[in-house]
């Protein structure tokens, strides 16, 4: 059996390191001094621990690989900017019942961010979700538990775009004056932090074909904008809800875009991810919900 585990990896250490390099390596931007991403298993991580964790960056990864899930979670799987608060949103309205904003942000459900052990106290059902590789996240249990995972991919121009005004929100990261034609040359050759976006495409999509007996369901950004209650009914019935028109035709309007950016003004993301223990200076906060809107790259590629 430990032999048939070992065949059905998502990735080996040799294919991972031969990617951006050995694990621990800090890479950086010309002569910036700043660190611009920490290789991790081959992955181009943020290049600082997010201050939401008491370990390590690599002590958590191993945790989370280790971490033990439950029969009613569910994990939402994206590369950043492709639509995660949105379908996190609507996801919670549907195992609520009611079309009200949960109180708490996704982040505190975001697994790279928060300590195991505190995801661990969190009551089901469970609306995990994170921007990181399956090798990286407990996809033995993904598989013995047959846990539902849901994937919403995005048009990568837009959310190039969109990634672009996200970064450059941390005014003291390399990104905060680059000229997007720069940040657009390292999204599209996978030179960013949280990887690159068309190798997490391809890696979401050979875990499912190896793995055809899980229970996947993959959203695109553009139809859950262009067909928003069709896609609510897709996915209650993927999450095997019982609920009615109506509900349905709520959360809809509940997850509108306009509403989504008024609703997330009522959550109270945990302090520690928006300023440091001790900082003088609070950051600003940080944009989720910019505009939703599918763009042309060559109006601003120029």
């Amino acid at each position: 059996m430990e032999s048939e585990v070992a065949q059905t990896t998502p990735a080996t250490s040799r294919d991972l390191s031969a990617r951006y390099g050995t694990t621990g390596t800090l890479t950086y931007l010309g002569d910036d001094p700043r660190p611009f991403t920490y290789v991790l298993d081959g992955y181009a991580c943020m290049p600082f621990v997010p201050p939401t964790l008491s370990t390590t960056l690599d002590v958590h990864i191993d945790n989370l690989k280790n971490m033990q899930l439950r029969d009613d979670d569910m994990i939402i799987c994206a590369y950043p900017k492709a639509g995660t608060h949105w379908l996190w949103e609507v996801t919670s309205m549907l195992l609520q019942g009611k079309a009200e904003y949960d109180s708490r942000p996704k982040e505190e459900l975001m697994m790279e961010f928060i300590d195991v052990d505190k995801l661990e106290k969190t009551p089901s059902p469970r609306i995990l979700n994170s921007h990181l590789p399956f090798y990286m996240l407990p996809w033995q249990q993904m598989k013995g538990k047959r846990t539902k995972i849901l994937y919403v991919y995005r048009n990568p121009k837009d959310s190039c775009v969109s990634f672009y005004h996200h970064m450059k929100a941390f005014d003291e990261g390399p990104i905060h004056d680059m000229a997007f034609n720069d940040f657009c040359e390292l999204f599209f050759f996978g030179k960013l932090p949280f990887d690159n976006y068309f190798w997490h495409m391809k890696q979401v999509t050979t875990f499912v074909e190896e793995n055809p007996d899980l229970p996947v369901l993959t959203l695109s950004f553009e139809d859950m904008k262009k067909n928003p209650l069709e896609n609510v009914k897709r996915l209650a019935k993927f999450l095997e809800l019982d609920v009615d028109e109506q509900l349905c035709k709520d959360i809809t309007d509940a997850c509108s875009f306009n509403n989504l950016k008024k609703g997330a003004a009522l959550k109270k993301i945990p302090l520690s991810i928006l300023e440091m223990e001790n900082a003088e200076k609070k950051p600003p906060p940080l944009e989720f919900y910019r505009k939703g809107q599918f763009y042309y790259l060559t109006k601003l590629y120029k």
